[in-house]
């Protein structure tokens, strides 16, 4: 399944009413590029219709874009993960837009969960400054997730391209379905007010241990 990522900061499509795009950008107009045949960066403009806030653990937009995208397959989300599967990253690594989009594989190799919840995807894939936003896929070509970041020691400045983590699509698509649908933006607004255990997961911290109660 051939897909169409766009520029360094968009991620993927998904069917509406309106052709949509999940972006690590905020800004009213988006310029994004995708290579069509016979026409490579062809500009694709759009609007921002919702973007976190700086807070949320959930750094994403969504963009309404101003054309259809003829011919580009709508990825399948998926419904369930699995620990060491094959994935890969479709993104704008290291090179950025002059060399084009290129793909990087490993495993799922942890789905970090809050409540029996997935609220955090860790894979092995290469993933350099630029590739986040991008779609993370199954090798079924199911999509999995949208990279968030690699990993950096602030004490030595040392980055880890491949210890990576990624946004569950299942956290983001009822959210989605309810924007396409109706136009309701609350679902997506929700992702501004996760729980503390969700925001503890993503500044990567341990979770505070429970105080034992006192038989007394």
């Amino acid at each position: 399944m051939k897909q169409y990522p766009m520029c360094q900061s968009l991620s993927w499509v998904t069917k509406s009413t309106e052709q949509m795009q999940l972006v690590k950008k905020n800004s009213v107009r988006y310029l994004g590029f995708m290579d069509r045949p016979q026409e490579r960066n062809a500009k694709i403009w759009g609007h921002v219709v919702f973007a976190t806030q700086e807070t949320s653990p959930y750094d994403i937009s969504v963009v309404s874009l101003e054309e259809d995208l003829e011919g580009v397959p709508m990825p399948v989300p998926t419904e369930h993960f699995h620990e060491g599967e094959a994935v890969s990253v479709v993104g704008f690594g290291v090179f950025g837009q002059a060399c084009g989009p290129s793909v990087t594989s490993g495993i799922l190799s942890a789905v970090v969960q809050v409540d029996d919840t997935p609220v955090m995807l860790q894979t092995t894939c290469a993933v350099h400054g630029g590739s986040s936003g991008g779609p993370l896929f199954s090798c079924s070509g199911d999509l999995l997730g949208i990279v968030a970041s690699n990993t950096r020691d602030n004490n030595t400045g040392a980055i880890y391209p491949h210890l990576n983590f990624s946004i569950p699509i299942t956290v983001l698509q009822p959210a989605l379905q309810q924007y396409s649908q109706a136009g309701d933006l609350r679902g997506l607004q929700e992702l501004d007010h996760t729980t503390e255990p969700v925001r503890v997961v993503w500044r990567l911290q341990r979770p505070q241990a429970e105080t034992p109660q006192s038989k007394l």
